[in-house]
């Protein structure tokens, strides 16, 4: 009996480290949308969900001759990109089975395994390499779980309940690759029962129940086109200390829908699997707060001088959400557009040439240049340049050649100082007789 007892607590372990071996989990959220919904973490891990089949033998004290046991599993884990992988929730189950081992030479006994099920008592910490290899460190699993022997009539497990406690006790590597939609474990376990040591080798594949959506910030407005498909128009603009700045589009500051173009492994299309777009929305250190839902929101209007923070949040129809991030003040770097007078030939009213305060023709000229500017409704016109320096009412124009033309600057700044400029021409020519 002790040998039976044995081998029923050892193929429970069996079942457990079959769950062990899925390592591979996603956190799943409701998908419902809560009234109002709250603000987003500021953690950026990915959470994945897995599933599949093992295979494990076993070899010890009467036990297993070759004996493979099946098992399922689903699994979850969460990363950042940062090489760190953090197994969160591990289940796994063994199908119903009856097997017969024998002890001594005439010696067997039958052993009925019903209901095995398998936990994670806490998260493993594992690392993955850049091409997705991943390593679970010795000792790094703790399992804990139970086997049962019986069904009762109306199929609920029953019989002797036997707690398991087990620790690998060398590396378990394998491979996590989302994009072939592809999981891959193997590895071995040793545990010590009744005073028996037996040798564990597990082998998992399995793919990917549920991928977290990829979040894509998107804008569309006046001078965002180049982000018509997706990105934050924010630019770092260097400074003490630098930040993130976008360039106003409207005399109130910046004018734009917020867009998503998010999309998810999962599903027939790459939208397919997207439960829902939120916007949260926050001016400099005050808290997110939820503005709305939608792949396109607004427009809203971000203002000048504070610091705007807008986060998109998706999630999929498992309820697995990422975010990204949009920060910036909207700024004014942009000079006014300068559109100068067309070159003109002017007569002299001196025998050398003339002066704005002498010619109405040269006054008229200089008066005639006009600029446009996204943030400022009324740009204001500089005194023009002539040879680098101002043009005032006694500034003198001489008398040009047929080939010689007078280069003048046109100047006009908003009202944040930006300068914008354009040149034209002017030729001072003898008044004909």
């Amino acid at each position: 009996m002790a040998r039976k007892s044995q081998t029923i607590l050892l193929v429970g372990f069996l079942l457990f480290l079959v769950g062990v071996v899925s390592l591979v989990p996603v956190l799943r959220n409701a998908v419902a949308s809560p009234p109002p919904p709250m603000p987003p973490s500021g953690g950026s891990a990915l959470q994945y969900s897995t599933s599949g089949k093992a295979v494990m033998t076993v070899n010890g004290p009467g036990c297993c001759d070759g004996i493979t046991f099946p098992a399922t599993f689903t699994m979850d884990y969460a990363t950042d990109g940062s090489g760190a992988v953090h197994i969160n929730r591990l289940q796994a189950s063994m199908a119903d089975m009856d097997l017969r081992f024998h002890f001594l030479i005439f010696e067997t006994a039958n052993v009925h395994i019903r209901c095995g099920a398998v936990q994670n008592n806490g998260v493993i910490e594992a690392t993955q390499d850049a091409f997705g290899g991943l390593n679970i460190p010795s000792g790094a699993a703790t399992l804990a779980g139970d086997s049962l022997q019986t069904r009762d009539t109306e199929g609920n497990c029953a019989g002797a309940n036997r707690p398991l406690v087990l620790s690998n006790n060398a590396p378990l590597t394998g491979v996590l690759d989302p994009a072939g939609n592809r999981v891959f474990l193997n590895g071995s376990f040793a545990t010590t029962t009744e005073g028996n040591t037996y040798n564990i080798t597990l082998e998992m594949t399995g793919e990917y129940i549920n991928r977290p959506p990829v979040a894509v910030f998107g804008a569309e407005g006046p001078g965002l086109e180049a982000f018509s498909q997706g990105g934050c128009p924010a630019v770092l603009n260097g400074g003490n200390p630098p930040e993130y700045v976008i360039d106003a589009n409207d005399p109130s500051g910046l004018k734009m829908y917020l867009k998503s173009f998010s999309s998810d492994p999962d599903g027939a299309w790459s939208g397919g699997d997207i439960g829902f777009d939120q916007w949260f929305y926050a001016r400099n250190s005050e808290p997110q707060k939820f503005i709305g839902e939608g792949r396109r929101y607004g427009p809203m209007t971000f203002e000048f001088g504070v610091f705007h923070s807008v986060t998109l949040q998706t999630t999929d129809r498992l309820g697995v959400s990422t975010r990204t991030d949009c920060n910036f003040r909207v700024v004014d770097r942009t000079p006014p557009v300068v559109t100068p007078p067309s070159s003109t030939t002017i007569d002299s009213t001196g025998d050398g040439g003339t002066t704005p305060a002498a010619s109405d023709a040269l006054r008229d000229f200089l008066g005639h240049a006009s600029a446009s500017d996204e943030a400022d409704s009324a740009p204001k016109a500089l005194p023009p340049l002539m040879n680098g320096k101002e043009i005032t009412n006694s500034t003198f124009f001489p008398i040009t050649t047929q080939d010689q033309w007078l280069t003048i600057t046109f100047r006009f700044a908003d009202k944040f100082g930006n300068v914008g400029s354009a040149d034209s021409y002017l030729r001072v020519v003898k008044p004909k007789k």
